[in-house]
């Protein structure tokens, strides 16, 4: 049987205190979302958090302070990996009905490439409905954030002339983020039932219709 290659010392420098930390978080984040997405919130346990990512349930409260607060941690971590990897580089410099339809096109892509990761984000997002109602402002600030940013896209395509001038961007922005959560949700339950890219497609057919300006 082959022997494991004995470590090669003086390869690689080593790491920082705060690249330690940074690691040991990350992992523990990935760990945690794989377990509400196995089990649930509520099934899922500092302690099975912490053996999956290899640390102690000690570090685990030491680095997010509850479970409350680990949660927290995972919205931010999980909104920000969208925003930055995602969205971002689809989106690009656009606005108005590209920067919608950007947004559609990064919303499937992520549900098809990480439908794991988006089960446990929508399994949480839930949760501050019952019984972590303190997380509510939080995640409603979340939700605010989100529909100002669509609301600015799609102020700034009436703007350009790429989006009719008597739309409301307020109103548009949370019909639009309601498109998108509803239908990532739908076919998180019930995969088999929902067609993934008629729904989106109808997503984009929908905001053609309602926001691009008819022929003059």
């Amino acid at each position: 049987m082959p022997q494991p290659s004995a470590p090669v010392t003086g390869s690689y420098p080593r790491r920082t205190q705060a690249e330690r930390s940074a690691l040991s978080e990350d992992r523990l984040l990935q760990a945690a979302l794989i377990l509400i997405a196995e089990h649930g919130y509520d099934r899922t346990s500092l302690q099975a958090i912490g053996d999956a990512a290899g640390y102690s349930r000690g570090l685990v409260s030491h680095r997010f302070g509850s479970k409350e607060g680990l949660l927290w941690a995972i919205f931010d971590h999980t909104f920000g990996a969208w925003q930055t990897d995602t969205l971002g580089p689809r989106v690009g410099d656009h606005v108005g009905i590209e920067a919608l339809r950007a947004t559609v096109a990064a919303t499937r892509a992520a549900l098809q490439s990480a439908p794991e990761t988006l089960r446990a984000f929508y399994s949480l997002l839930f949760q501050a409905l019952g019984p972590l109602g303190a997380l509510r402002p939080k995640v409603a600030s979340l939700h605010r954030r989100e529909r100002e940013g669509i609301a600015a896209w799609i102020a700034a395509g009436v703007a350009n002339g790429s989006i009719r001038p008597d739309v409301d961007p307020e109103r548009e922005a949370a019909l639009f983020l309601g498109m998108l959560r509803g239908a990532a949700f739908q076919w998180l339950i019930d995969p088999h039932g929902v067609d993934v890219d008629m729904i989106y497609q109808a997503i984009d057919d929908t905001i053609s219709r309602n926001l691009v300006p008819g022929p003059a």
